[in-house]
C-alpha cells in the first residue's frame, strides 16, 4: 500500500467515492412528549398560522361566497341541503347572532305559520320553517345579501374554523420524537416555513424542545425510521513548521496549488520559539476534510525531503503531482 493510501485511511479521505444522498425530515424532540402532542392539538397555539389549515370548502359553507350578490342564493341552497336537525342548529345560530332582529323574523313568518297550522299541521314555528324551500324563507331571516344567514368573517369567527396538525396525516410519533415526514402532507410547504410554525406552537405552549433533522431510513416500512442527523465534525487546522519563513511561504504556495482556489481557506504564518531556536508555522483553516487530507499528504512529502527546486522539477516532469 502506498504512503498516500495509508494517509487517506488515517485522515478519513474517501477520494473518488460518491456518497448516497441522505434525505432528512424535520422533527420535534420535546422534553415532554405528551405535552408537545397536546400543544399541537390546541389551535390557540398556532397564532396566524392556523389559517393555513382551514378547509376552503368549509369556509365557503359557513360564511358564504366572497361575492355579496351570491350570498342569498347560496343561503337558499344551503338551507335545502340540511337535515331538520341541521336546520334547527342554523336557526339557533342566526337567532343568537341577530338578537332583537329575530322578532322581525317571527312577525314576517306569522301569516304563513298560521296557514300551515290551519291546514292541520302541528308543530312550532321552527317546524314550519323546516318545511320551506330556501326562496320562501322570511327575508329577514336571510337578510340583505345573506348577512343574517351567514356570520361575518371576523378574525374571531375564522379562528373557530381553523385547522390543526393531525397525527398520521401530517406527522408521526417515533423514538420519542414528533416527525414530519416528507411522504406525508405538509400544509406549510417548505421545511423552513414548517420550522417557524412549530417554533410558534411550542413557544406559545411554553414547552422545552429542540427542532432536529432525522434521517429517512428507507427500509420498506410504511414510516421512516427516525435517526438523528449526525453533527458535522469540525475540521481541525493543518499546520506545517519549518526553520525559515521562506520555506513556510513556499509550502503555502504549494498547498494553495494543491487544492485550488478555496474562498474559505485561511493561510496564517506564526512565529514559534523552540529549544532549537525560532521557527515558523503555517496554519491552514477553513478547508474540508478531503482538502485537509490532500494537504496532509503533501505536507508529509515536504517534510520527508523539502528541496523546492527538485520538487518543481519533478512536478513539471509529471513524476509527482
Amino acid at each position: 500500500m502506498k504512503l498516500t493510501d495509508i494517509l487517506r485511511e488515517v485522515e478519513g479521505e474517501e477520494d473518488g467515492m460518491n456518497q448516497l444522498k441522505v434525505r432528512y425530515d424535520l422533527a420535534i424532540q420535546p422534553s415532554n412528549l405528551d405535552a408537545a402532542l397536546k400543544a399541537l392539538d390546541n389551535v390557540n397555539n398556532y397564532g396566524i398560522y392556523a389559517q393555513n389549515l382551514r378547509d376552503p370548502k368549509t369556509i365557503v359553507k359557513v360564511f358564504g361566497p366572497s361575492i355579496p350578490a351570491q350570498k342569498a342564493g347560496a343561503a337558499w341552497k344551503d338551507w335545502e341541503s340540511r337535515s331538520d336537525d341541521e336546520k334547527a342548529f342554523k336557526l339557533i345560530d342566526i337567532k343568537n347572532r341577530i338578537g332583537e332582529e329575530w322578532e322581525a323574523v317571527e312577525k314576517e313568518a306569522e301569516d304563513g305559520y298560521g296557514q300551515w297550522q290551519a291546514e292541520g299541521n302541528d308543530g312550532s314555528l321552527n317546524d314550519y320553517l323546516f318545511t320551506l324551500p330556501g326562496k320562501q324563507l322570511p327575508k329577514s331571516l336571510v337578510g340583505r345579501y345573506g348577512k343574517n344567514y351567514f356570520p361575518m368573517k371576523t378574525p374571531d369567527n375564522l379562528k373557530k374554523y381553523a385547522g390543526k396538525l393531525e397525527q398520521d396525516i401530517h406527522y408521526i410519533v417515533k423514538d420519542g420524537k414528533i416527525v414530519f415526514p416528507s411522504s406525508l402532507e405538509n400544509p406549510y410547504k417548505t421545511k423552513p416555513y414548517l420550522s417557524k410554525v412549530l417554533k410558534t406552537i411550542m413557544d406559545t405552549a411554553g414547552l422545552e424542545y429542540s427542532l432536529v433533522d432525522v434521517e429517512q431510513d428507507t427500509d420498506g416500512s410504511e414510516t421512516p425510521t427516525a435517526i438523528e442527523k449526525p453533527k458535522k465534525d469540525a475540521v481541525p487546522p493543518l499546520s506545517y513548521t519549518a526553520d525559515t519563513r521562506d520555506k513556510v511561504e513556499k509550502a503555502r504556495g504549494i498547498f494553495q496549488k494543491e487544492i485550488g482556489e478555496v474562498p474559505t481557506a485561511k493561510y496564517e504564518i506564526e512565529t514559534v520559539e523552540t529549544p532549537e531556536g525560532r521557527k515558523y508555522k503555517l496554519v491552514v483553516t477553513g478547508i474540508s476534510a478531503d482538502q485537509r487530507a490532500k494537504l496532509f499528504t503533501k505536507k508529509t512529502s515536504l517534510q520527508e525531503s523539502f528541496d523546492f527546486e527538485r520538487y518543481q522539477m519533478l512536478r513539471r516532469a509529471g513524476i509527482i503531482k
